[in-house]
């Protein structure tokens, strides 16, 4: 089943990844490294270990393939839950080897956020305590239950629903809406 410019499909290369067929892994890996990337970005605080996070995914995707079921969602959302964890679970890893916690802070004009390129705002969000980033990218960005989420971090449905509601008063102490454009609050000090 070959598709126009020499690709084949997606089933076509699935079929290929459980067998273990490297090009096929090689046409898997280049479908889903863009989508991956953004989505690890999302709950990685060092770009530095982006590189690391794709690479342990891939990992554990294709040693997992097996465990694909076709029947209960898609590939690309399979993968990206795989990804998703692996992000999560190496954040944690580097949490307990660092001594001290680093916020991450991006000096902000006032008008300057509406002129911000979506990775700065990324950057600028990397600033909330960890833990409520991503339940916040978990349930708005990736729209997760707060029961998968619960289940995902180890922590229960209501704390979930607490950390939601702290990330979103972290969001709204920072910015403020004025008109249609988010403008960041400029912090004086008196």
């Amino acid at each position: 089943m070959e598709k126009p410019g020499n690709a084949t499909s997606e089933a076509d290369w699935l079929i290929g990844c459980k067998k273990g067929d490297r090009n096929a892994q090689r046409q898997a890996f280049d479908a889903l490294l863009p989508i991956l990337r953004g989505v690890i970005r999302r709950y990685t605080r060092s770009e530095a270990n982006v590189q690391d996070i794709i690479q342990e995914s891939f990992i554990r995707i294709f040693k997992n393939m097996n465990q694909f079921d076709e029947r209960k969602g898609a590939f690309k959302s399979w993968s990206t839950r795989i990804a998703i964890n692996t992000a999560i679970n190496e954040g944690k890893k580097h949490a307990r080897h660092q001594s001290v916690e680093q916020e991450v802070r991006v000096p902000v004009e006032p008008d300057a956020i509406q002129n911000m390129a979506l990775e700065d705002l990324v950057n600028m969000l990397k600033g909330m305590p960890e833990e409520q980033h991503h339940v916040l990218n978990l349930h708005l960005a990736d729209g997760y239950s707060h029961k998968e989420i619960s289940d995902m971090l180890g922590i229960t449905p209501e704390m979930s629903r607490q950390r939601l509601s702290r990330a979103r008063k972290w969001v709204r102490d920072r910015f403020e809406l004025s008109g249609d454009e988010w403008v960041a609050k400029i912090q004086h000090e008196r």
